[in-house]
């Protein structure tokens, strides 16, 4: 396996472990609704997290476009992932 496809593993990962999260997120609050607690609910993402996941759709649009052997697209997309690494390696 090559680092390219274990960064593309670990995308997917990060992607299902934060989809997983939101579902359990969404089961927990509508149990507390559910038992009458008062609770006031901030679910609005961060941005480190809307650009983790606009970097994991990146790779698997970019994916299928290497598979279609549409270079040009791929190579935006790569683009896109790279900047958008850079902004997050900013933010630690």
């Amino acid at each position: 396996m090559t680092k390219e496809e274990m960064e593309q593993l670990a995308d997917l990962v990060v992607y299902k472990l934060i989809n997983k999260q939101k579902d359990l997120d969404k089961e927990f609050i509508d149990d507390l609704k559910a038992s009458n607690i008062p609770i006031e609910v901030h679910e609005k993402p961060s941005i480190k997290d809307r650009m983790i996941n606009e970097i994991v759709e990146l790779n698997i649009l970019r994916q299928k476009f290497e598979e279609q052997e549409k270079y040009e697209d791929c190579a935006k997309c790569a683009e896109r992932i790279y900047y958008l690494k850079g902004e997050i390696s900013k933010m630690k």
